[in-house]
């Protein structure tokens, strides 16, 4: 949106020279001397201010009224305003200001480099009276653009430029801010317009993986850790199939694979003893040589011998068994355990030779490019959320809105149940985690969409800082004045608020960067003389 403010008076000039006095104002004293054509001062004439916005360039300008023949310094300060995290300020670049007359002619004033970042300083002499139109270019790696510093009028004389000054306006008082504390600060504007806010409810949440997107690998076996390559850590990525490392099995006594052969070959040995004395028991009770209690004692044994055996031959089958029978034949036999799915890790517990037991987790792999807000809804409002569109929430470092809908995420599922211990019922959304910015376990404040909703004036809830428990609101006057204004507060929806009574549409309020304003004007931290160009 273009916005547009154009002051040009003998009244403005006063006030100018006031803030001069004051110590916030701009001095261009200097500028009258550096040109030397025994015109009038440039000080004389009535100072035009401009602050405007086009081709996502802010343009506050500063120059005295142009007068024929004589030179009009602009001091133009040029803000990149694309970026929505902060302005900055234009370090790279030429300006060309082009006068364009009524009867279509043009005069074109170059200047090819910066007075110092952030400020150009083209000095137009125009050359016949008339109405006119002022445009600025600029053309530079960091950002092009044409903004046009409106209509304006060249005068015949500086006492005629005097003449046609308007009184000097009266209203609110203004906080100065200058540029460059606006550049050396997160710090941007927003006009106040129209936009579709919708109804909701706001509900604690968190971020948790996509289920079946998340994954743990543990020790299936007792053994030594042995690790091919990279050892898995904290944030590597891997890939579904990726070897991580393997276990090679040991007997929790301690034995290895020559140990578990002589035990297998013992329980053997015994087992086959066994069998023999129940065959004898049996002989001799036969001919009631016995006692029927001995051969019982005999059957005890031989099963005990037959249990040891088997599990002496368990654990030689997990060797045989892994690496699909990698270990016959006399080899090492390992297990080896692979990332089941892509991702990354989110935790890691392995140590190169070390020894682990059954069961110990190791690994843990999560897919974090896409992820579940889990909101918890009040008993009360869940019949509201049934067929909630989507949601809006924040979380904790990350200074920007994240909205779910229909183009960004999707709802998964409302719970049917309400949890007995909170009251509560989960909301789940599956929305898109580009670049890893969120991570699962992250505590949200969310917003859950229930309504279709309404066009209402509103501004970035950024904007509002607290006054006494009153909501208030910096509006620009010019790009280095500012005012507070109380606003009345509506709806919410994502990063955005109602105003109900305060503002007007169209009006730029400081979007960023307000509370280190507000601290500025209260520290009185401007600078006591203003800047000097």
């Amino acid at each position: 949106m273009r916005h547009l403010l154009l002051l040009a008076a003998c009244g403005f000039l006063a006030a100018c020279s006031s803030s001069h006095e004051e110590g916030h104002g701009h001095a261009h004293e200097e500028d009258a001397h550096d040109h030397g054509h025994g015109h009038e001062a440039e000080d004389e004439r009535p100072a035009v201010v401009v602050t405007t916005y086009a081709d996502g360039l802010e343009l506050f300008m500063e120059y005295p009224a142009l007068v024929v023949g004589q030179p009009s310094a602009l001091v133009a300060h040029f803000t990149d305003a694309r970026n929505p995290e902060g302005f900055v300020a234009v370090t790279k670049g030429r300006v060309i200001a082009t006068l364009r007359y009524a009867d279509g002619s043009e005069e074109r004033f170059v200047a090819e480099e910066l007075l110092r970042d952030g400020i150009f300083k083209p000095v137009v002499t125009p050359g016949k009276p008339g109405a006119a139109t002022l445009t600025l270019e600029l053309q530079g790696p960091q950002v092009t653009g044409s903004v046009p510093a409106g209509s304006v009028t060249v005068h015949a004389s500086a006492g005629a430029a005097i003449a046609a000054a308007p009184p000097e306006a009266t209203g609110e008082s203004t906080v100065p801010y200058l540029k460059e504390q606006q550049w050396k600060t997160t710090f941007a504007t927003a006009p106040v317009e129209q936009r579709l806010l919708r109804d909701g409810i706001r509900a604690n949440g968190e971020l948790r993986p996509v289920a079946g997107k998340a994954a743990e690998l543990a020790a299936p076996v007792a053994g030594r850790v042995v690790v091919p390559a990279s050892v898995p850590h904290l944030g590597m990525r891997v890939r579904r199939g990726d070897r991580l490392f393997s276990i090679v099995p040991i007997e929790t006594g301690g034995r290895d694979r020559a140990g578990l052969d002589l035990a297998a070959a013992q329980a053997r040995a015994e087992l086959g003893l066994a069998e023999r004395e129940v065959r004898r028991a049996e002989e001799l009770l036969a001919v009631q040589a016995i006692p029927e209690k001995q051969l019982d004692a005999a059957r005890v044994a031989e099963n005990v011998a037959r249990a040891r055996l088997q599990a002496a031959e368990r654990q030689l089958s997990l060797y045989r068994s892994a690496q699909g029978g990698g270990g016959r034949g006399g080899g090492s036999a390992s297990f080896e355990l692979r990332a089941p799915l892509d991702g990354v890790v989110s935790f890691a517990d392995v140590m190169p030779g070390a020894i682990v037991e059954p069961g110990q987790l190791l690994v843990s792999v999560v897919d974090t490019d896409r992820l579940w807000l889990e909101a918890r809804v009040f008993e009360s409002d869940a019949p509201r959320v049934q067929q909630s569109p989507g949601a809006t929430f924040t979380v904790a470092g990350i200074g920007r809105d994240f909205v779910v809908d229909e183009t960004e995420g999707t709802r998964v599922a409302v719970g049917a149940v309400v949890d007995p211990a909170t009251r509560t019922v989960p909301v789940i959304f599956e929305l898109p985690n580009p670049g890893g910015m969120l991570k699962p376990g992250m505590f949200a404040k969310v917003r859950l969409l229930t309504g279709e909703g309404s066009e209402v004036l509103a501004i970035p809830a950024a904007a509002v800082v607290d006054d006494r428990g009153r909501p208030t609101v910096y509006v620009m006057e010019g790009g280095e004045s500012f005012f507070e204004r109380k606003v009345e507060l509506g709806a919410r929806d994502g990063g955005w608020v109602e105003v109900r009574a305060g503002l007007r549409e169209g009006e730029r309020v400081v979007s960023r960067g307000a509370y280190e304003l507000k601290l500025a004007n209260a520290s009185g931290a401007i600078p006591e003389h203003g800047h000097q160009h």
